[in-house]
């Protein structure tokens, strides 16, 4: 099984190619900050090659036996949290079901805002994302999981824009893959 680093080499150049934008004018991100540089992670995270690196990648920075599920807010973590669990039953042989967060409660059937694995007190859960620039989405992802008893055992994301989510998730364990430094942007 490829190392963590070998990975990060491989996954490196499609971010740069695929998920990178350089714009000629500033455009508003969903933390409400504008940016001449956009990263679009489904460009990653939504291609065969760049997930599946991206969800080996994530294995080897956990130990996969601590978590008890593996989940993130909707959208962007959907594939993958989904990735993650299917790759550490093909290829570790352990079963980490995958939950997505939705940004508001379902109105109607059985009005959950958690889908997939049920959330319990005392389970453990990694949260997942493709793109963090002030981690809001990822405290209100937060906030849910907590509501249920569980706790955050770390959260890991495949770019983080330096733009003040390691501070806003300082009392967590936070591990992106890259940083906006290390794209070259």
């Amino acid at each position: 099984m490829p190392k963590l680093e070998d990975l990060k080499a491989e996954l490196l150049p499609l971010i740069k190619k695929h998920a990178h934008i350089k714009l000629p004018e500033p455009i508003k991100l969903s933390s409400g900050k504008m940016s001449d540089q956009y990263f679009d992670g489904r460009k990653i995270t939504l291609h065969p090659q760049g997930i599946t690196l991206f969800a080996r990648a994530i294995l080897e920075m956990i130990k996969p036996a601590d978590f008890d599920a593996v989940g993130g807010p909707s959208l962007g973590a959907d594939p993958i949290a989904t990735a993650v669990s299917i790759f550490a039953f093909l290829d570790r042989k352990i079963k980490l079901p995958a939950f997505l967060i939705r940004s508001v409660q379902k109105p109607y059937g059985l009005q959950k805002q958690v889908e997939g694995a049920e959330l319990k007190p005392g389970m453990t859960v990694l949260i997942v994302e493709d793109v963090m620039t002030t981690g809001k989405s990822i405290r209100s992802a937060i906030e849910v999981v907590e509501q249920t008893g569980a706790k955050v055992g770390q959260i890991i994301c495949l770019i983080d824009r330096n733009e003040g989510g390691r501070e806003a998730l300082a009392s967590y364990q936070l591990s992106p893959l890259f940083t906006k430094d290390e794209i070259g942007a």
